[in-house]
């Protein structure tokens, strides 16, 4: 598997720090976003990819981390918005 545990931990670290802040800046929030997405759309295809006891395995390492994003994804297409 190529997706890597880590590989978004400093994305979810910058949007902890910042996503209360009233002076937050849309450029740096959409890029943000658009590395999350990315790396949701890999770690769902190689998921897609795997059967049986490797899904679980997938799920074991990345379910936390993957949880983790889609909220931020979510977080920050709703600040984005409105």
């Amino acid at each position: 598997m190529s997706v890597a545990a880590g590989d978004v931990s400093g994305e979810l670290a910058w949007w902890r720090a910042h996503r209360s802040s009233p002076q937050r800046d849309p450029a740096a929030m959409g890029e943000a976003l658009a590395r999350l997405k990315a790396w949701k759309l890999r770690h769902d295809q190689e998921r897609a990819g795997q059967f049986g006891f490797l899904q679980m395995a997938c799920d074991a390492v990345f379910g936390d981390e993957d949880d983790q994003v889609a909220d931020a994804i979510r977080e920050l297409e709703e600040a984005l918005a409105g």
